[in-house]
């Protein structure tokens, strides 16, 4: 909440943003500032509601914004230590997408096994 001209450091960029010096990178679609993976990890130890979306936004980890790998592992690693507040959608999405990711590639037996772990059996 300061001036610009005040900030003594730069922002937790994301790694592929790193070198473009102190620059805010809004988020188009919920006008959110993206920030590193570990800034979030380290929000959601301070808050355990923090916003699960966020942290799982694969622009946070990557420039490529369908790149599903890190988001999904992490979301399952996340849901074994008891964090569940991330809403149903937000599930349905990062399974269908990694699903879907994986699939593109070839490799359908990993698919299916990202998909049994879908909350909604419908």
């Amino acid at each position: 909440n300061t001036a610009e001209s005040e900030k003594y450091a730069c922002c937790p960029l994301p790694p592929y943003l790193e070198d473009s010096g102190c620059v805010i990178e809004e988020d188009e679609n919920a006008g959110r500032p993206l920030r590193d993976v570990c800034f979030h990890l380290l929000k959601l130890y301070s808050d355990r509601l923090y916003d699960l979306d966020q942290l799982l936004d694969p622009r946070s980890v990557t420039s490529d914004p369908l790149d599903y790998r890190l988001s999904w592992h992490l979301w399952e690693v996340l849901r074994a230590l008891n964090y569940t507040h991330l809403f149903m959608q937000g599930q349905g999405v990062l399974n269908a997408s990694y699903a879907a990711q994986l699939e593109s590639e070839g490799l359908w037996e990993w698919a299916v096994f990202v998909l049994l772990h879908e909350p909604n059996t419908q």
